[in-house]
């Protein structure tokens, strides 16, 4: 049985892209009301759910394994962020393989 990958997902951005030390990332901006199998149009409790991170960027390696993740309310915010996360892991100033994940979720 294969295992599940990220690559399943489907994304608003997604981008490979390669860091200064030759590792391969992908980098990637997901709407997690924009799945299959989702309505076109969300109930408004599920939007209440989701209003303080509806929209995820995302950093995983080759293998999948998840290194970055953060929420934001706002398509807006989530673009731009993801433009700045491609923007560190081809310059360096961001090192993906040191994993960082969100801080907010409740116990």
């Amino acid at each position: 049985m294969p295992l599940w990958s990220m690559d399943e997902w489907q994304y608003v951005e997604r981008e490979i892209i390669t860091d200064p030390k030759g590792r391969r990332w992908t980098v990637a901006l997901m709407d997690v009301l924009g799945q299959q199998g989702d309505p076109d149009m969300p109930n408004k409790m599920l939007e209440l759910q989701y209003s303080s991170g509806r929209y995820f960027t995302l950093i995983y390696s080759d293998t999948g394994a998840l290194q970055r993740e953060h929420g934001y309310a706002s398509l807006d915010e989530a673009t731009t962020a993801y433009g700045h996360l491609v923007v560190a892991v081809i310059d360096g100033t961001l090192d993906p393989s040191q994993p960082v994940f969100r801080q907010d979720l409740e116990d």
